[in-house]
Parts: C-alpha cells; sequence; structure tokens
C-alpha cells in the first residue's frame, strides 16, 4: 500500500512538471508585444539625458521577451537577456543604465531590464523594432514633436483611444504625452511610463496646428455672436467663455477685436468666482479665456494686435495663476505653434449652439435661437448633479 502510495505521489508529480513546461510563457507572436511610448534623449544640453522605452502587451496570454533584442536606425541593438515576462494587457518599461541613476520616478528607477547608453541610444528622429527569434514583433517610425515652452521634454506615445483591431504597424497613431500636472515628474518632463497612455491632444479630431485655413467659418454674424457672448458672460459661469474660445481662429477686424479686449477685461477676474460645471471649472475658463485671445492677436493683422495688445499682454501671464492645467496653458498661450480648432466633439457641439452663422444649419442661425434655447440654471444643476454622481460611482476623472 505504501508502494502504491509513493507511486502515486510520484506520477502526479511528473505530470504537475510536464504540464508545467507545456504552459511556459513563450515569446510574443508578431504583433502581439508593441512599442507603446518612448522618451528619447534630450537635445537640450542642460537636461539630463533620460531616455527609456515602454512596450505593452496586447494579447490576451502572458510572454517573455528574454533573447529579444531590439535596434535602431543606425543598426545599435541591444538583447534581453534576462527572463522580461509581460502579462497580458500589461506594460513593462525598458530604462537607460544612466537614467535609472538620476530619475525620481519610481517606475523607471526600480527598472529591472536596462540598456547601455554606450551601446544603444532612443534618438529624437527615428526608428526602432523589436524581433524574437528572428522575427519582426514590432517597429516604428518616429519624429518626435518639437520641444514646447511648457517642457522640457514629452513622450512620444501610440494613442490610447485606437481599437485593438487598429494596433498594425502602418495604422498606429502616436503623438505627444499631454501636459497634465499628474504625467510631470524630474525637469518638466511628462510622460506615463508604465500605465496605459491618456487621451492626447494631436489624437483628437478637431485640432489643429498653425493652419487658420482649415478651421475658419464663412459667414459668421459677430454682432449676433458678441452678443450671445455678453449674455453668457452675465451668467457668470464656469463655461461662460466658450463662445469667444469658439471664435478665437477667425479672421477678425480691429472694431472686434477692440469689442473682445473689453470682453475680456471685464470678465476676466469674474471667471476666478465661478462654481465648477461638470470638469469645467474658474481653471479652465481662465485658461480658455486667454487662450482665445493669445490665438486671435497671434493670428491678427497689425491693427488687430494693436486693438488687442494690452488684453494679450495680460492674457500671457495667466496660467501661472492657475491651479491645474499650468502647463496646457503654458503651451496653448506661449508656445510658437498655434493650437486652433474645436479639439473633441463636447466642444465641437457647444461651439455650433453658441456662434451665430445664418444660412449654415450646423450653427445657430440667430441671437433670438440661442434664447430660446439657452440652458436654464435648473437644468445646469441637474447636468452637474448628474456628472457628479457618476464620477463618484465610477472613479473618472478630468
Amino acid at each position: 500500500m505504501i508502494i502504491k502510495k509513493l507511486y502515486l505521489i510520484l506520477f502526479t508529480s511528473l505530470t504537475l512538471l510536464v504540464s508545467g513546461c507545456d504552459q511556459a510563457v513563450k515569446a510574443p507572436p508578431e504583433g502581439g508585444v508593441v512599442f507603446n511610448e518612448l522618451m528619447p534623449v534630450s537635445a537640450i544640453q542642460h537636461v539630463q539625458p533620460t531616455q527609456w522605452l515602454e512596450l505593452s502587451n496586447i494579447t490576451t496570454a502572458s510572454v517573455n521577451l528574454i533573447g529579444c533584442k531590439i535596434s535602431n536606425q543606425n543598426q545599435q541593438m541591444f538583447q534581453i537577456t534576462d527572463d522580461l515576462i509581460i502579462e497580458s494587457r500589461d506594460f513593462s518599461v525598458i530604462p537607460s543604465a544612466a537614467t535609472t541613476q538620476h530619475t525620481a520616478h519610481n517606475v523607471l528607477r526600480d527598472a529591472n531590464i536596462t540598456f547601455a547608453s554606450e551601446d544603444f541610444n532612443i534618438v529624437e528622429i527615428g526608428e526602432l523594432s523589436l524581433s524574437c527569434d528572428g522575427r519582426i514583433i514590432d517597429k516604428v517610425i518616429y519624429e518626435v514633436s518639437p520641444k514646447t515652452v511648457a517642457a522640457s521634454a514629452r513622450s512620444w506615445q501610440l494613442a490610447s483611444d485606437l481599437p485593438e483591431s487598429d494596433l498594425q504597424m502602418n495604422e498606429k497613431k502616436w503623438c505627444s504625452a499631454i501636459l497634465i500636472e499628474s504625467l510631470m515628474y524630474d525637469d518638466r518632463r511628462f510622460a506615463s511610463p508604465g500605465a496605459r497612455n491618456p487621451v492626447c491632444e494631436a489624437a483628437m479630431p478637431y485640432v489643429s496646428y498653425n493652419d487658420q485655413q482649415s478651421v475658419l467659418i464663412k459667414n459668421i454674424d459677430w454682432q449676433a455672436t458678441l452678443k450671445v457672448a455678453e449674455a453668457e458672460f452675465a451668467r457668470k459661469l464656469s463655461t461662460s467663455e466658450l463662445p469667444i474660445w469658439g471664435i478665437r481662429d477667425q479672421v477678425i477686424t480691429p472694431d472686434i477685436a477692440t469689442k473682445i479686449a473689453a470682453l475680456y477685461f471685464d470678465n476676466i477676474d469674474m471667471l476666478y468666482e465661478t462654481s465648477p460645471f461638470t470638469m469645467l471649472d474658474w481653471n479652465h475658463a481662465v485658461w480658455h479665456l486667454s487662450w482665445a485671445i493669445s490665438n486671435l492677436y497671434r493670428n491678427g493683422n497689425a491693427e488687430v494686435k494693436k486693438r488687442l495688445q494690452l488684453a494679450y499682454q495680460d492674457a500671457i501671464k495667466r496660467p501661472e495663476t492657475l491651479e491645474r492645467f499650468t502647463y496646457m496653458a503654458i503651451d496653448h498661450i506661449r508656445n510658437d505653434i498655434v493650437v486652433m480648432g474645436d479639439i473633441h466633439a463636447p466642444a465641437n457641439k457647444r461651439m455650433k449652439q453658441l456662434i451665430v452663422v445664418p444660412g449654415n444649419p450646423e450653427y445657430l442661425q440667430s441671437y433670438d435661437e440661442y434664447e430660446n434655447n439657452v440652458r436654464s440654471p435648473i437644468l445646469l444643476k441637474a447636468i452637474h448633479l448628474l456628472y457628479t454622481l457618476k464620477t463618484f460611482f465610477t472613479d473618472s476623472a478630468y
């Protein structure tokens, strides 16, 4: 009986051992692991030479990258010589060894796998490929966005809102990390190593850079639209600036510029006292009204600039008064690149409820139409209450 039990134990152990071997974590299939975020070495001399890359496992099983190679356009290559297991839908960050020595970011500082910057570098314009067992798993050709006045560096990231079916080599959409305070580390670097990429500005549907022609709205009724703006400011809401923000990329006359400058000075300080509405608060309002003045000034002719000069000089100082959105505001208001357009779908929808364009059925046809459809204080409170309940139960955030 004892011999029989020992035999059974040995047989069971051997079975489990063989089964375990069959279930060993394997190398990824082609396209199974993708480059998800890159922080190239900075060209700015006074900035520490931080560089790292992030890989994302988009398969439904764990993968092991031991033996896999990462190479760049200069034929530099480093091989992963230790187990690097990435769980399904998870990430792995690989920094340079030098990065781990001076960064304050715990994900980078505590990385187990690193590369030597003497042998391999991630430059600002280049190409990276991941190969395992002689197979190309993923490849990316990238050109990181220019520096901004708000940040010493921004990561180059795969847009987070793409469905998995779009994660193909020729269909990826890349963009710079958004400039929100929660992503900032070290010397004003913005990135999300080891975490899901946040939505980024360049991937949004209604954004344009230095291209005023693409965002012009024909036949705006300026008198009626400015009347809408006055009415919205009179309501003293954290969204009152939106009519002026909605027309910030349009071609305006000096007289219109004078009226907008007056509206700015009459209302900018009032916005600091407004109550939140859904995710929009006074920080958002001050940022957007200042952004509007900056765009109108930078896109205007000499006479428009003259009429907006004092408002512009005031607006460019406003980002430092904010409690949040400071770096995005600096980027939008003081950067060389003029960010235009409605940016995202909710804003695009709201602008069509605030700008009067007779003959264009997508926009208001008259000031009377605005008055007939303006949201009442009771409705606004109900919307804000529903938003508050939703964010409480889903733990979502802006």
